[in-house]
């Protein structure tokens, strides 16, 4: 907020010098950014002869696949501005950035110099970056430059993407219903071991599949989390997490409004303890806390069985693609909705062009060529469209040979219902996909953003101490019965019970003033 203050005196200060100087430009010329933003910008203020100036963006998006090589990345980036030099007057550049490494490289840019305009956040750094006053309230934006997403998107999905009552990020529309504890495996060795994948039903069922792999590859890992340096957490949690972790609901909100510490509970024990049992038993590698190597890279490589993940229709199809291996899988726990923001567009405070950045934002909702373009590359290249309207590889390539291609983040993209179908998947996908989308368990809680500024030392501290843990316990490598205790005395010292009281009265609040109990 100083920030803009102070800007709002320099552009006052500037006009009145301008106007004392007899400039001759007008107010109009001269005006801050639309859509009632204080921030003056170059798409607002270079303008000659009413030709406004050609706007670059950097648009940053993880990926769990392959980074392009800069070639192949330029290719795709000047199919990119084919469209939007026509459609919103910019250029586009990509920044693809692995997940393991794209929390911490998004953190030193928003908080630094380099150019940043358009980000698809993850949860945890929306939640960091808003506090901190790194993203922008795009509210008027919205209203000015992104009707089209508002056609296709309704208010209460919309309203997720909001943070003290103000909008800073617009939800991507896809799988909103997560079915937990899915665990993709190669079709080839559970075909060879006569594994039926659909009566595994639960963490005792897949412990006996995994023996089985275990006693016939005993050199191979049998398991591991999707993402490099991630616990299995993230994918298995039976809780709406209210962001964080930090102060949860219990069974996912269904019973009460009551924010508990989830380190405490027997469901969290339980998780643990899973956890243990599979690693004493060599299923997890015991390099799995320092590894760099994501699930599907080891299951490319040849060193993996099966990796854990969220299911979805469709999924293994998007795994098959990422890994490349024919998957099946199984899931083990409950099918929840609990969020809309697992990955939301944002602007970052100091982007150049916010009007642009909007109206790019808008394109990835509404403008299938260019979805397309972003997530699966050209058009004869990268893949070919079949008689039926799905794509698929160009003869003679497949994941590990074609230059572009980011499917597997097709569900963070934007809109994903106005992508090209994959070839192996039905032709109904999306439609299978709305409908999924009405069956998860719906948090008591949905929509609910948790703002952590008023607790930001105690969050900074807890993050810490939970981080000197995560891996080791949630993966299996320590005992929980020796380590537990040790980290939740930790954790309360650093300020746990802060957090959640505070967790609680904002969601206290909400729930009065969205009718709640």
């Amino acid at each position: 907020m100083k920030k803009r203050i102070i800007a709002m005196l320099l552009a006052m200060i500037m006009l009145l010098g301008a106007a004392a100087c007899g400039g001759g430009q007008s107010g109009k010329d001269t005006a801050a950014g639309n859509g009632g933003d204080t921030k003056s910008t170059k798409a607002e203020t270079q303008k000659e002869g009413g030709n406004e100036e050609m706007a670059e963006l950097v648009v940053a998006f993880r990926t769990t696949g392959s980074v392009p090589e800069e070639g192949d990345l330029a290719r795709v980036e000047a199919a990119i501005n084919e469209i939007t030099r026509e459609k919103i007057n910019c250029e586009i550049k990509l920044l693809i950035v692995q997940t393991a490494a794209f929390q911490q490289q998004m953190t030193l840019m928003l908080s630094g110099d380099e150019k940043l305009d358009v980000l698809n956040a993850t949860p945890e750094l929306v939640a960091t970056a808003a506090a901190a006053e790194q993203l922008r309230d795009i509210s008027s934006l919205l209203e000015e430059y992104g009707q089209g997403i508002k056609s296709v998107m309704d208010d209460d999905f919309l309203a997720c993407g909001k943070f003290e009552g103000s909008q800073y990020c617009i939800p991507v529309l896809c799988d909103t219903s997560l079915g937990l504890g899915y665990y993709v495996m190669r079709k080839d060795i559970v075909d060879e071991l006569g594994i039926d994948v659909e009566q595994i039903k639960s963490y005792e069922d897949l412990t006996e599949a995994f023996a089985l792999v275990h006693e016939k590859y005993p050199d191979m890992t049998v398991v591991a989390p999707k993402g490099a340096g991630v616990s299995f957490l993230r994918y298995s949690c039976e809780w709406d997490k209210l962001g964080d972790n930090f102060g949860v609901l219990d069974n996912y909100g269904q019973d009460e409004l009551e924010v508990v510490n989830l380190f405490e509970t027997d469901t969290y024990r339980r998780f643990v303890d899973v956890m243990r049992d599979w690693y004493l038993k060599g299923y997890i590698s015991p390099d799995v806390a320092n590894s760099a190597e994501s699930g599907p890279a080891q299951m490319k490589a040849g060193t993996l069985f099966s990796y854990a993940i969220s299911n979805k229709p469709g999924i293994n199809t998007q795994e098959s693609m990422d890994s490349g291996r024919e998957v099946v899988g199984a899931q083990v726990i409950n099918t929840i909705t609990w969020t809309a923001n697992n990955a939301q567009w944002t602007i970052p405070e100091n982007c150049e062009y916010p009007e642009k950045a909007m109206q790019f934002i808008d394109l990835m909702y509404t403008d299938a060529d260019l979805l397309n373009c972003i997530t699966y590359g050209i058009e004869g290249e990268d893949y070919v469209i079949h008689e039926d309207g799905r794509i698929g590889y160009p003869e003679g390539k497949d994941i590990t040979t074609v230059g572009y291609s980011q499917a597997s983040m097709l569900w963070g993209m934007g809109n994903e219902f106005n992508a090209h179908v994959w070839e192996t998947n039905a032709p109904d996908i999306w439609e299978q996909t709305k409908e999924w989308n009405k069956t998860g368990l719906v948090s008591k809680a949905f929509g609910f953003v948790f703002n952590s500024n008023p607790v930001a030392n105690e969050k900074a501290s807890v993050q810490n101490v939970y981080n000197q843990y995560t891996m080791s316990l949630e993966c299996g490598i320590v005992d929980p019965d020796s380590i537990l205790d040790e980290m939740n005395e930790k954790l309360k010292a650093a300020g746990l019970d802060k957090i959640i009281k505070e967790k609680q009265r904002q969601l206290d609040l909400w729930a009065a003033d969205n009718g709640k109990q």
